[in-house]
């Protein structure tokens, strides 16, 4: 195409040159004169020459007018390259700070910078600002992100990042109200925005407005960018949560809110033990029953057992405890959930030796934690004396960690229904795998404490305190007396073999909260 354009004009400049050359040809070929009058002056010249002049005329007016031209634009052309040599040493510092900041250099980012408003200062250039943000944010003045990310609001390109860097400010400063307010504004400039929908509810999930959650959550079904089972299952976990939140001061709409949740997601263990609890209330014996029943096919846990139990307000002890024993017949599942509530309701009777029965089957090398409480319950009343819940007391402080509700990355005494501190959605499921302990603020787990309803185990203050002191006494002592055993070079080889797998197997794990670990007592 522009070899194409190229020749048409060679061609038509050689025809102008050959148009002319004819004309001048053509004009000499004339005999006579050019006949001028000048006021009183008359000119006559030849036609050539004629001809001649006026071509030198108009040539020159054409020089004359470029020459015009060209002085009249030479200070805007100057003006116009000093501006490209200037965008090119501001591109070029760009890069090289881009760099540096990618890199942690901050020292060197902050030349580059400086070089920039040497030339050109209070630049708009969306890259200079988006380098000032980031080294910013490595040298953590949010006081000049702040600046940065209000001067981003001002360009439309950078609106929508300046919502987020604004709220990311807010965030790290832990001011949800600012953050819902940013979010807010920034949900105006674009609704289907997927990022502020994702933060609005965290935000909301933070705050446990349940309410303002579950319409977000509907924005993010309505946008398509949630799954129908993802929504289903996030839908029920607000709803369950909000049930919770109202169940003591809207009974009513409590129950509605819990029924919802079950509908949506039949596996809400939570949902069903508040919908329980408040027909319970309500005199709906029958249909708390079926609820409970209804899940324990699907999912087993101690607290429905329990409630069951309890859905007859003047009920007996023993009739608690068939209640439960009723469950596990015509549900024909039974499992360490529903014995465990079990065994509570035969200690209530009083009939520790059934209670024990009931128990200790579950007493192996993987036992957890509560099978042991219970057994030092049991004998705490069976034998008057604390020798054998003492023995099972410091069994349980070697156990493993109970059933608890964990999500694939943390774990919880309470069912929640999101991480606190990021308020990311979870699904806690109750399950026998401890990872990361959730370290929750009281405040926020209050609300979710009415979900557990046996809060630790049922063994008497007097049994846990005195057993347990004693037991970190004793494993204390028996670790001074080995290392100072050890230091004195006083036991044999053999000795000093049985001693340690007896410290091993006595010694609390270190993860145990308030005991005393042996390399915490050795002298320094």
């Amino acid at each position: 195409m522009w070899h194409r354009v190229k020749m048409i004009k060679i061609f038509t400049i050689l025809f102008a040159i050959i148009a002319m050359i004819y004309s001048f040809n053509w004009l000499a070929s004339f005999s006579g004169e050019v006949l001028f009058i000048l006021g009183d002056y008359e000119v006559i010249i030849s036609p050539l020459f004629f001809i001649i002049s006026s071509a030198a005329i108009i040539v020159l007016s054409i020089l004359f007018w470029v020459s015009f031209s060209y002085i009249y634009q030479l200070p805007r052309k100057i003006q116009l390259i000093k501006e490209a040599r200037s965008n090119e040493k501001i591109q070029n510092a760009i890069m090289k700070g881009l760099v540096h900041a990618s890199a942690g250099n901050i020292n060197a980012a902050e030349i580059e910078i400086k070089k920039i408003d040497r030339i050109k200062k209070n630049t708009s250039d969306i890259m200079v600002l988006l380098l000032k943000a980031q080294n910013a944010s490595l040298k953590k003045d949010n006081v000049a992100l702040n600046k940065i990310f209000q001067q981003m609001g001002k360009i439309e390109t950078t609106k929508m990042l300046s919502y987020r860097g604004l709220y990311t400010l807010s965030k790290n400063s832990k001011n949800p109200q600012k953050s819902i307010e940013l979010l807010k504004d920034a949900e105006t400039y674009n609704s289907a925005e997927p990022w502020v929908i994702d933060e609005l509810l965290k935000c909301y999930l933070i705050t446990q407005n349940w309410k303002s959650a579950s319409e977000v959550l509907d924005k993010k079904l309505a946008h398509k960018l949630i799954s129908r089972k993802k929504y289903n299952l996030h839908k029920a976990i607000i709803l369950t949560s909000h049930a919770l939140l109202l169940e003591e001061q809207n009974p009513s709409e409590a129950l509605s809110l819990a029924l919802d949740a079950i509908k949506l997601n039949k596996s809400q263990i939570i949902a069903v033990i508040t919908a329980a609890r408040i027909l319970s209330e309500q005199g709906e014996k029958t249909r708390a029953e079926k609820i409970i029943y209804d899940i324990w096919k699907l999912i087993q846990h101690e607290d429905l057992a329990y409630l069951l139990s309890y859905v007859n307000p003047g009920a007996s002890p023993k009739q608690r405890a068939e209640k439960i024993e009723g469950l596990m017949k015509k549900t024909k599942i039974s499992g360490i959930e529903g014995d465990v509530a079990l065994c509570r309701a035969y200690i209530d009777v009083k009939n520790f030796d059934k209670a024990k029965q009931v128990i200790e089957k579950y007493i192996n090398e993987n036992a957890s934690r509560r099978i042991y409480e219970l057994l030092a319950e049991i004998d705490s009343h069976l034998f008057k004396g604390n020798a054998k819940s003492r023995d099972w007391m410091r069994k349980a402080m070697n156990a493993r960690y109970d059933t608890n509700w964990s999500t694939e990355d943390f774990s919880s005494d309470v069912w929640l229904p999101c991480i606190p501190d990021t308020g990311e959605i979870k699904s806690f499921e109750w399950g026998d795998h401890r990872i990361k302990t959730l370290d929750i603020d009281n405040n926020y787990m209050s609300n979710f404490m009415r979900s557990k309803m046996l809060q630790g185990n049922r063994l008497s203050q007097e049994v846990q305190e005195n057993n347990v002191e004693d037991d970190i006494i004793e494993v204390t002592e028996i670790a001074v007396e080995k290392d100072n055993k050890i230091k004195s070079g006083k036991v044999d080889k053999k000795n000093k073999e049985i001693k340690e797998t007896v410290i091993s197997e006595e010694i609390a794990v270190p993860d145990d909260p308030g005991v005393i670990r042996e390399e915490d007592i050795h002298e320094p």
